[in-house]
């Protein structure tokens, strides 16, 4: 592996994810595409493929960045703040690829679950109190998502910061404009960011 460029290390990365299946957007990417440009943060699109998905996470990660956000989508009306990783995918829906993976490790042989390296319950105060619905979330679910955010907490420094934040779904949301899920998103940042969010011991 070689030596990451300092200007990188010393940036934060937001991603989300490309759409997928019939739809041609994904309110994810919609959101984080959106944030402000501004020194020290760069933005990204994963995909929803998963051979693809590892090899991008693993680039991601190759860069050794100073904080990682990832931001997905989901079917809830709030924004849900993710706390574990299960080592899983299990899904009825295909990836870009066409591929529907069922009950299969992400790493073998890897722990059953990795913890989100924040505090999820306080960032999702911090987002209702500013607001935004927003409720702390056992885990990240069993599709692309959860499998990025695994891969991310296994292949980064335990001293990175790492974080989660599903925003709903544009179908399902209520009383949630894009500009309120740019602000959950820019204060996930920022709770990242913080030295009270260090991984728990």
């Amino acid at each position: 592996m070689s030596n990451p460029d300092p200007a990188q290390a010393s940036r934060v990365i937001v991603a989300g994810f490309e759409p997928f299946g019939e739809r041609t957007r994904n309110r994810s990417w919609e959101v984080v595409r959106r944030l402000p440009a501004r020194p020290g943060l760069e933005t990204l699109q994963l995909p929803v493929n998963f051979a693809e998905l590892g090899n991008a996470v693993a680039a991601l990660a190759d860069r050794r960045p100073r904080a990682l956000l990832l931001v997905g989508e989901s079917s809830t009306g709030a924004v849900s703040v993710e706390q574990l990783a299960l080592n899983i995918v299990d899904t009825d829906a295909r990836d870009n690829a066409g591929r529907m993976p069922r009950a299969e490790a992400i790493v073998a042989n890897g722990p059953l679950a990795l913890r989100a390296r924040w505090d999820a319950r306080t960032v999702a105060r911090r987002l209702a109190e500013s607001g935004i619905p927003a409720a702390a979330s056992f885990h990240a679910g069993t599709y692309a998502c959860n499998f990025a955010l695994y891969l991310a907490l296994r292949a980064l420094p335990e001293h990175t910061p790492v974080g989660f934040l599903h925003v709903p779904h544009r179908r399902r949301t209520v009383g949630l404009r894009t500009a309120d899920l740019l602000r959950a998103v820019e204060l996930g940042v920022e709770a990242l960011a913080a030295s009270d969010f260090a991984p728990a011991r």
